[in-house]
């Protein structure tokens, strides 16, 4: 039994003419008749009483048009939301957003962003910066948020997204509430805590050694929220970007002899197939207030 014969008999026990329902199925009356002829042989009876001149439903006939009429019905059904769903396919997304970058900024885009383009789906995978080369160039990332204190590697492009300072991080109570900015030797005389997946980390130790500074690390860790965990209790201090102290019960001020600032950026490969997707999510990107 096939849709296309439902359909037929449903056409001619509308008409109760099969020439008639040929014409409404745009097919010959030949091979409709031979179509329901094929139908009523799978069902074991006839469908319509053709011994008068007017063509008639059988009580048989009768009884299977409420079925099919379900049928065709639930069929209709399905090719429109099938129609929908094409017109309005989800696209994906696979975004890359670097460890070290607090949320605040990032939740206020998505949020847009998810509002503006309800069908594209974002998935968001916590990346270190050592990761960013290979999941870019092997697909595994769409995109990637990252900052960075030196210039990208030329098998990538970077939009431009703000532009943060870095401070020094510490416990409300900590005697740096006193300090309108924090010099480098007052760092290296705190318990520091050591952010090992900051971009910018080499760079700041070797800024503190060329100084005739050495300090004294306490702990280290690659997990953000134990830094923060740790130094909203008391344990250190610890040098980041602002948008990195995202708990309300830290503070933290300039350094007065640190120059270093981060550049936060959308970073892609170069001459890769952008989709559709991924073109939109740039276009937002570049054109979102960030500050």
């Amino acid at each position: 039994m096939e849709l296309t014969q439902i359909r037929y008999f449903l056409a001619v026990a509308e008409a109760l003419n099969f020439t008639s329902a040929a014409k409404a199925c745009a097919v010959s009356q030949p091979a409709l008749s031979k179509a329901i002829r094929k139908l009523e042989v799978t069902l074991g009876a006839d469908l319509f009483d053709r011994s008068s001149q007017q063509i008639e439903l059988t009580d048989f006939g009768r009884t299977m048009r409420v079925h099919f009429e379900r049928i065709d019905d639930s069929r209709r059904k399905a090719r429109d939301a099938a129609r929908v769903a094409a017109r309005t396919a989800i696209e994906k997304l696979d975004v890359g957003v670097m460890c070290t970058i607090g949320p605040h900024r990032f939740s206020r885009f998505l949020e847009s962003f998810r509002t503006a383009h309800p069908h594209i789906e974002i998935t968001l995978h916590d990346v270190t910066a050592s990761r960013i080369p290979d999941l870019l160039l092997n697909g595994q990332a769409d995109c990637v948020f990252c900052g960075r204190s030196k210039e990208h590697d030329p098998r990538f492009e970077a939009i431009h997204l703000f532009t943060e300072s870095l401070v020094v991080a510490f416990a409300d109570g900590h005697r740096f509430n006193d300090f309108e900015t924090v010099p480098l030797s007052e760092i290296a005389e705190e318990a520091y805590l050591d952010r090992l997946h900051c971009e910018f980390r080499d760079d700041f130790l070797n800024l503190t050694k060329a100084s005739g500074l050495l300090l004294n690390v306490a702990l280290r860790s690659e997990r953000e929220d134990w830094i923060l965990e740790l130094l909203q209790n008391g344990l250190g201090v610890s040098v980041m970007p602002t948008s990195s102290v995202i708990l309300n019960s830290l503070s933290y001020r300039p350094i007065s002899d640190l120059p270093n600032e981060r550049k936060l950026e959308l970073v892609t490969t170069v001459n890769a197939t952008v989709s559709q997707a991924l073109a939109t999510f740039r276009q937002a990107a570049t054109g979102f207030d960030w500050h």
